[in-house]
């Protein structure tokens, strides 16, 4: 008795194991949804039009691509709410300087980042002008010095993607 209920157990899962595979074979689980995000002309590596220059003289910019998550009343926000990032590079010699990536924020006609250098907050304000990247920099002292605060206007050319 022992044995045949065994048996007819083991039978029992076996059958259930069958039908299990042969069910899952014609179940499909739905595909992962992905975002496509427009091409940004902003992207790239960008060279001041002034080889002279004494402010930045490359620039790097990456767009960022966010799912729209939340849409209160009908006007739908991307989360996180910066739309890329960038680096800067200043005119530093024999190299130049790297200021490192930071965040972009959306603003009206411009993105703007910032950077805290330690000595002095630095502000940046990027959009594209026909061909060209605009960058305005403004620079605040903090470590009273005595300097003056001052900004800068910068025109660049791509020179990658």
């Amino acid at each position: 008795m022992r044995k045949s209920l065994t048996t007819f157990l083991l039978i029992g899962v076996q059958a259930i194991s069958v039908l299990g595979l042969a069910t899952t074979g014609v179940v499909s689980l739905p595909e992962p949804a992905h975002a496509l995000c427009a091409a940004n002309p902003m992207d790239g590596v960008w060279q001041n039009l002034n080889p002279n220059t004494r402010s930045l003289v490359r620039v790097e910019y990456r767009s960022a691509c966010h799912d729209v998550i939340s849409c209160p009343d009908g006007n739908c926000q991307p989360q996180p709410t910066h739309v890329g990032r960038i680096r800067a590079y200043g005119a530093c010699h024999p190299t130049a300087c790297d200021w490192g990536w930071t965040p972009v924020y959306q603003r009206p006609q411009w993105v703007r980042g910032s950077y805290d250098q330690g000595f002095a907050d630095k502000w940046i304000w990027a959009r594209m002008q026909n061909d060209q990247l605009i960058v305005v920099t403004r620079t605040h002292f903090k470590d009273n010095s005595g300097r003056a605060n001052y900004e800068t206007w910068d025109y660049f050319q791509k020179v990658s993607r």
